[in-house]
This record gives structure tokens, C-alpha cells and sequence, in this order.
């Protein structure tokens, strides 16, 4: 009786080895498919360019250590830009040059915004990554100049230049 239980148990821990392998691979199976990128969704994902409705969005892309942008002032009346703000939410964050400020902006108008050396904040060439843009400006005609601050979000892959 004795040996028949130890016959038992070698083939239970036979069987549980066997699954174990098993186990095993396929987890080095996924963990190599992850390694390749193949479960990378992100890359399927649209590029997008966001700002509110008085500041459209005509054109953006990033391109080496560049974001360049076209946007529109539907704001219905003239503006001066006073200060750019480019970010994202990376422990390094992301630091661009601005264009040259003040900026004046006609009404109904499009202006080609390019913020150079752009580094950190994971702006690496092929990969995406998010900008966030922040502009503060004035109503030209306005006898008080209250300053406005306005967000625009893009999201895109970086080519190479």
C-alpha cells in the first residue's frame, strides 16, 4: 500500500509540473509580444488637435524637435498674444522654444505657431506623445485689456524631420 500512494503522488506532481511548463511559455509567449509592440494600441489611435471653438484648428504636426501649428481666430475681434506655454504630463516635462511675442492676431485670420528645440517630455522621433499649449492674450480694441488664458491639446507621433 505503501508504494502504491508514492505512485499517486509522483504522478500528481507529474501532471502539475507538466501545466507548469505550459504555464511558463506562454507567459515568455505574451511577454515577447508585449517586447515587440504588438500590444500597442496607442499606434492605432487618430492624431488629434483640440482648442476651443474661438481658436480653430486647422493643421499641427511634430516633427523632428519641432510643433508646428495653424490655427484660426474666430474670436471676432483682434487680439495681441502675449505668452506661450507648451507641456504635457511626463515627469520630464516637455520645454519648447515660443515664437517670437507679442503676436498680433487679425480677425478671421490663420497663424502658423512653430515652437523649436523641443525636448523631454517624452518627444521622441517615431513615438507619441501629447502637447499641451497654453496662450494668454488681450482684445486689442478692448479700453480694459483683460488677459484670457486658453488650452489646446495635441496628440501625435513624432516624425522624423
Amino acid at each position: 500500500m505503501f508504494s502504491r500512494k508514492k505512485y499517486k503522488s509522483q504522478a500528481a506532481l507529474e501532471f502539475l509540473t507538466t501545466y507548469a511548463w505550459a504555464f511558463l511559455v506562454i507567459l515568455i509567449t505574451i511577454g515577447a509580444l508585449y517586447y515587440f509592440g504588438i500590444f500597442d494600441f496607442g499606434k492605432f489611435l487618430p492624431q488629434e488637435c483640440s482648442f476651443t471653438s474661438q481658436f480653430q484648428c486647422i493643421d499641427f504636426t511634430f516633427i523632428g524637435d519641432e510643433i508646428r501649428l495653424k490655427l484660426l481666430n474666430n474670436i471676432g475681434e483682434r487680439i495681441m498674444v502675449t505668452s506661450f506655454d507648451v507641456t504635457n504630463d511626463v515627469v520630464d516635462t516637455l520645454s519648447c522654444v515660443n515664437p517670437a511675442l507679442p503676436f498680433d492676431w487679425a480677425v478671421g485670420t490663420e497663424a502658423d505657431f512653430v515652437f523649436t528645440g523641443c525636448q523631454g517630455g517624452a518627444f521622441i522621433v517615431t513615438e507619441r506623445t501629447e502637447a499641451k499649449i497654453n496662450f494668454v492674450y488681450y482684445a486689442v480694441d478692448t479700453s480694459s485689456q483683460p488677459r484670457h488664458s486658453v488650452s489646446g491639446k495635441i496628440s501625435a507621433v513624432v516624425n522624423e524631420p
